[in-house]
């Protein structure tokens, strides 16, 4: 591959930032970016390694966190709770052939195999980038009282049943972070 074909393959990539998702990161009064997402988590796997209930590769899940978005280029996010969840891994893996397209066969195939891993859910590395993927907005959404729950009609028990990976993989995190969810839930007179 060409010096010139990276650097607008690097161009598209950018495209990430455009992307807006439904939290807001906290301390701001304005949506987060995927290509913000996919960074938070990336250095989250680095740093909170030791919080794992297994050995992992961190470096690995940092990639798989930068990988794991990058098809919403093409189809955007589809919110968590959303009830178009269900098709959105069938429309991230077309976006994701669209946007590889440009790419030699062995870089393709390399950056689709850390967005299929991630999507399978099936290796130590993978468990732990989805518990970190569904961590963070929930720490951004407990940072604003809630706000794009609210603003969606998001209820406990959904929230509960998406951080099951949570609990499994981050324990000591989940034992500080069920009691907080319980809490704001009760306070904040959500449907529970």
């Amino acid at each position: 591959m060409s010096t010139a074909a990276r650097l607008d393959f690097i161009l598209k990539l950018d495209g990430l930032k455009a992307v807006e998702r439904r939290t807001l990161p906290s301390g701001m009064n304005r949506p987060e970016n995927s290509a913000e997402h996919s960074w938070h988590c990336a250095l989250c796997a680095l740093f909170m390694e030791a919080e794992c209930a297994f050995p992992v590769d961190a470096r690995h899940t940092a990639l798989l966190m930068l990988m794991h978005d990058v098809p919403e280029i093409g189809c955007g996010d589809t919110f968590a709770y959303a009830a178009a969840r269900a098709g959105a891994e069938a429309r991230e893996r077309q976006a994701l052939l669209e946007l590889l397209g440009s790419l030699p066969g062995a870089e393709s195939g390399r950056l689709r195999e850390l967005w299929e891993e991630f999507e399978a859910c099936e290796t130590p590395e993978a468990r732990y980038a989805n518990a970190l993927d569904r961590l963070v907005p929930v720490l951004h959404n407990l940072s604003h009282d809630g706000l794009s729950w609210r603003q969606h009609g998001v209820r406990l028990e959904q929230v509960l049943a998406r951080l099951r990976c949570v609990a499994e993989v981050l324990p000591g995190v989940w034992a500080l972070l069920r009691p907080r969810l319980e809490q704001h839930f009760a306070e904040a007179g959500h449907e529970r």
